[in-house]
């Protein structure tokens, strides 16, 4: 068996047969010295067959073997690579004209001359026999894409699933765009994220005909619908495409379909933001293939500032008051509107949050939590992550402003932050243990009114509905159970530390 590294021609995971580069690494092909003279970076195009002829056919090697070039050797060679051949191997002892050399640098032609004789037979059986076992190895490739996709049909795989495993299987970038040309899914596979800046000019001059077909940019295009419905385009980054990479862009292309019909009365851009945000939580993007994702949704998030925003029990029914703003919203895994501005520098900030929490609240009784203002894509991650912990922290509280930050949660926003520290769930049951067993949560509530008022019983029986009798009662059997002097600031404080925790630790 013949092995070779696809890799060292820099060539896509798909690519079976061989190139031009492994024909002149072949041990008959060297004997001939061959020096190439022009067309060197497209040494890794594929080689899909040798012809010993002056008429090859598209991808196939032309070996010329007696050296002797038609009278005019330029209108020969642009008609051959007119044909689409993959390069042209001259064998001749004497140097080949300059202008057919030119020539071949213009048409960026890989253009080879042999320095000394080849055994012709013995270098096209090699040649063949390695097509051959390409030719195989592409017919596998197909059997697995197909087993792949399958599996990925039957889990009901989306859109952007099926887009990281076609860029996995291909080893190159995929992008699946809907009709407007926005990126909706974008798979780099180690490529510079990049790519896809300007995205939206960029894929307007990609055109091929047909439903699938290569554009001399370097994509290979496929549509993305159901029947006379088309809701998109998925390009695939290759070079130079060979069958494995069109099979892999219609199956792939058709398991997408099959995802988008089933969620055909959602947007599609709101579920790209909804997969973008999902994965920047996660933390399985990178922050500059997060910013060129965002800038090809219609959001650039450089040199703007960052706020994020979490809004606590409306979903995504606040989406609509979102549309004239730079932003990324989509709905987090407690049910909760995660949002993502982009604003820009001399925007007043605290106006802006004010306008969308008073117009949020007016349709709900809701938490409005924001995050620190950031200025770099780095931070986005973090924004949002204090924007939830806000949120969750300030659910159950009452809050005159507008919107909460985490400076507004006082002590009970530091408790729900270190609520998983053993240390401060130990300092709990040290100081309410007594309380927290059944039966208890009228004392739970008169000692956290008593410590809320900073000790005054007067203020205490009053938020408590109760007699100041009642109330006394009540503390005195507190501080029984407890062993502690609640007369003292001291345990007040300590106390009033605990409740915040507690509260913490049991939210959800």
């Amino acid at each position: 068996m013949i092995v070779f590294d696809l890799q060292s021609t820099g060539r896509s995971g798909l690519a079976t047969l061989p190139s031009i580069q492994q024909v002149l690494d072949l041990e008959g092909v060297r004997r001939g010295e061959p020096a190439v003279l022009a067309g060197a970076r497209n040494l890794g195009r594929t080689v899909r067959w040798m012809h010993v002829a002056d008429r090859p056919r598209s991808g196939e090697l032309l070996l010329v073997v007696d050296g002797a070039l038609p009278p005019d050797g330029v209108r020969w060679l642009e008609d051959v690579a007119a044909t689409g051949v993959a390069g042209v191997v001259i064998g001749c002892a004497t140097v080949l004209p300059e202008a057919v050399v030119h020539a071949a640098q213009r048409l960026e032609l890989p253009l080879v001359r042999l320095q000394r004789e080849i055994q012709v037979p013995g270098v096209t059986e090699a040649v063949l026999a390695l097509v051959a076992e390409g030719r195989l190895a592409e017919s596998r490739r197909c059997e697995e894409i197909h087993r792949r996709f399958t599996e990925l049909a039957r889990a009901g795989a989306g859109a952007l699933t099926v887009v990281s495993h076609a860029a996995a299987m291909a080893r190159c970038p995929v992008v699946l765009e809907n009709t407007a040309h926005q990126v909706i899914a974008f798979a780099p596979a180690d490529a510079d994220p990049g790519l896809i800046a300007g995205w939206e000019l960029r894929s307007r001059q990609i055109a091929v005909s047909g439903q699938t077909g290569w554009d001399s940019t370097g994509w290979l295009v496929t549509g993305v619908g159901a029947g006379a419905v088309e809701w998109g385009r998925l390009l695939v980054r290759c070079p130079e495409p060979g069958t494995a990479h069109v099979v892999l862009a219609e199956r792939a292309a058709g398991v997408i379909a099959l995802d988008l019909l089933a969620h055909k009365d959602e947007d599609s851009r709101s579920r790209a933001q909804q997969a973008l945000l999902t994965s920047l939580l996660t933390g399985d993007l990178l922050s500059a293939e997060f910013a060129a994702r965002a800038r090809a949704l219609g959001v650039p998030l450089d040199e703007s500032v960052l706020v994020a925003v979490v809004i606590r029990g409306l979903g995504d029914r606040a989406g609509d008051l979102l549309r004239d703003l730079a932003c990324l919203h989509a709905v987090l895994d407690d049910g909760s509107l995660g949002v993502l501005l982009a604003l820009r520098p001399d925007d007043d900030v605290h106006g802006l949050l004010v306008r969308l929490a008073e117009a949020v609240r007016r349709r709900a009784p809701v938490i409005v939590a924001a995050s620190e203002p950031v200025t770099s894509v780095k931070d986005a991650r973090k924004a949002l992550v204090e924007a939830q912990q806000v949120a969750a922290a300030a659910s159950g509280g009452r809050w005159d402003a507008p919107y909460v930050k985490l400076r507004d949660l006082g002590l009970h926003g530091l408790m729900y932050l270190l609520r998983d520290d053993p240390r401060v769930q130990a300092h709990v049951e040290r100081e309410l243990g007594p309380l927290l067993r059944p039966g208890h949560a009228d004392l739970i509530a008169t000692l956290r009114s008593y410590v809320d008022s900073g000790g005054n019983k007067t203020d205490a029986a009053a938020a408590t509905n109760l007699s100041r009798q009642a109330l006394y009662d009540r503390l005195k059997r507190v501080g029984q159970l407890l062993d502690a002097d609640l007369d003292s600031p001291r345990v007040r404080a300590s106390l009033h530390a605990a409740l915040c925790a507690h509260d913490a630790i049991g939210h959800p």
